[in-house]
């Protein structure tokens, strides 16, 4: 026998003895190879499908919000009504977007107290972020301030006038401006005086901060120039009828 056919009866033998270790790996172990294929496939099959499930009701979400954003602009429509008809079709953050949107339409139809108690629904609930929530708090605050309702709205802007929230500039400058209504200049003038050289501050805050911070050192010179002339007065007044009894002697 030559050496060639020596090493093909050799490779004949190491590949049918690596067939029949196939064959009996498969056969202990092939139920569970086609397990985990199936269980691989189905796994990925339910992902897509979930996906999908969540991409279309997004959409759903979505084409409902447009609708109602559309319906509501045209004019004469009732928005209240219409964005209270397509709250049950929305879901996630279009909620909290529509309730806004709702609350607004209030607010133009001179629902003041609607308004309020529909901000505050939003901000009591867990419909959509936290920024929109916190929105909700300052809109409602800011319409209390117009209702004059001066405590109530300063309890409010507490709670989201802390450094790092969305919208602590606006709640600072809102808490100033109740300040300056129940006359605590001084209070209003620390604040402004914050805002004013806080370089985070967004421009339009800042250049109002500054001009009131300048309008309030202008009152407070004002009146500490007109007191110290009140208090000088007398004197002069005394010193001059004294000049005069003197002359008179």
């Amino acid at each position: 026998m030559s050496d060639i056919n020596s090493d093909l009866i050799a490779q004949e033998v190491d590949d049918e003895v690596r067939r029949e270790r196939m064959n009996l790996l498969w056969k202990n172990y092939g139920k569970y190879v086609i397990g985990a294929a199936v269980g691989i496939v189905l796994v990925v099959a339910g992902r897509e499908i979930y996906n999908w499930r969540v991409s279309s009701i997004e959409s759903q979400h979505s084409e409902a919000f447009q609708a109602a954003m559309e319906a509501s602009e045209v004019e004469g429509a009732d928005a209240v009504a219409i964005w209270r008809e397509a709250m049950p079709k929305l879901g996630g953050g279009y909620v909290a977007l529509a309730q806004l949107r709702q609350a607004a339409a209030l607010v133009d139809g001179g629902d003041a107290s609607g308004a309020i108690a529909t901000y505050d629904a939003l901000a009591a609930s867990d419909t959509g972020s936290a920024a929109l929530r916190e929105l909700a708090t300052l809109k409602s605050a800011m319409l209390m301030i117009g209702q004059n309702d001066l405590d109530a709205a300063r309890g409010k802007l507490a709670t989201i006038a802390v450094k790092g929230r969305a919208w602590y500039f606006s709640a600072q400058e809102q808490l100033a401006l109740i300040d300056l209504q129940q006359g605590d200049n001084d209070s209003a003038l620390v604040k402004f005086t914050l805002l004013a050289d806080d370089a985070e501050t967004p421009r339009t805050i800042q250049a109002r901060a500054s001009q009131f911070r300048t309008f309030i050192e202008a009152q407070q010179f004002a009146a500490a120039a007109t007191s110290a002339d009140t208090e000088t007065a007398p004197e002069a007044e005394e010193a001059e009828n004294t000049a005069s009894e003197g002359d008179s002697q």
